[in-house]
């Protein structure tokens, strides 16, 4: 989002006197910065955001406002006061609903059928400061992590111009955000990409289409890696029980996975290093047995 809503920001004309962008230790510094110098912007290098000399700078700038379009740090309180009106982010959910670094993946997970945009003022907390605007998105029934990512990027920067040509004029809404405990949209770790076949078809198969194509779900097979890219839902009416994990059916183009209800089929997927193909390809050069275990 960061790419985007920068040259978003650019073609609008919108006037950047400087840009941040991560940490020197994120793996995308360079390829950040690079970018930014090639639009032939102020980049403004940091160590820590609290730092006396970057809050220097940054009040030198004489900033009427800050924007973010995806950031992974907090923003400490002596930066978000060193511009006039403050900090606004674009935050891909309808908060407060879906704070957190991966609000994408989390809405498919969930089986939610609709998300969105919201622009917000920044406090030093996560995506809790006081709203400005928003603007809903329906999620498709085969949404993606990619789909959804795609067309709330475009929304984003749309609802952000918008914003700050009202910005120009007029001093913009503050809403705040309603106090208490709500639905996460936080990042996952290495431990939440592996598929949990206690679960059912239906649940497994939006959990693989909300990590597509970014990180992928995962599972194994014969001590392999195995990445499902996409897959579909059959009833288990025709098969006897099977463990869920397990294959319970194979026919000559496809091949069925056992879950807590209902049978899942991969229809696109990576093994390991040998093949990235589907489920012909598996179960041609694999040749699973019924019975034989995904972990």
């Amino acid at each position: 989002m960061a790419y985007i809503g920068l040259d978003g920001l650019l073609m609008a004309g919108v006037n950047i006197v400087g840009v941040l962008g991560p940490k020197k230790d994120h793996s995308l510094f360079y390829d950040f910065k690079n970018f930014v110098v090639s639009r032939g912007l102020n980049y403004i290098d940091y160590d820590e955001l609290d730092e006396p000399e970057l809050i220097q700078k940054v009040k030198e700038l004489n900033v009427d406002a800050a924007v973010v379009c995806s950031f992974n740090y907090k923003v400490p309180k002596a930066l978000l006061e060193a511009t006039k009106d403050g900090f606004i982010n674009v935050h891909p959910s309808m908060l407060p609903k879906y704070r957190g670094g991966n609000p994408y993946s989390r809405v498919i997970m969930n089986g939610e059928t609709e998300t969105g945009v919201t622009v917000h003022f920044m406090d030093e907390g996560f995506d809790t400061g006081d709203i400005i605007a928003q603007k809903a998105y329906h999620i498709h029934s085969k949404a993606t992590m990619g789909t959804i990512f795609n067309e709330l990027n475009v929304i984003g920067i749309e609802l952000l111009l918008h914003v700050l040509q009202l910005y120009e004029t007029q001093p913009l809404n503050r809403i705040p955000q309603p106090k208490g405990d709500f639905i996460s949209g936080k990042g996952l770790d290495a431990r939440d990409i592996f598929i949990n076949y206690n679960k059912t078809a239906e649940e497994i198969e939006r959990f693989i289409r909300a990590l597509n194509p970014f990180i992928l779900a995962s599972t194994t097979f014969r001590g392999n890696l195995m990445k499902i890219m996409k897959a579909e839902i059959a009833s288990d009416a025709f098969s006897i029980p099977h463990p869920a994990g397990t294959v319970a059916k194979i026919e000559d183009d496809k091949f069925f996975i056992a879950t807590a209800k209902g049978l899942l089929v991969p229809t696109v997927l990576q093994f390991g290093s040998f093949f990235i193909g589907d489920s012909k390809d598996f179960i041609r050069i694999v040749n699973p047995k019924i019975g034989e275990e995904f972990k």
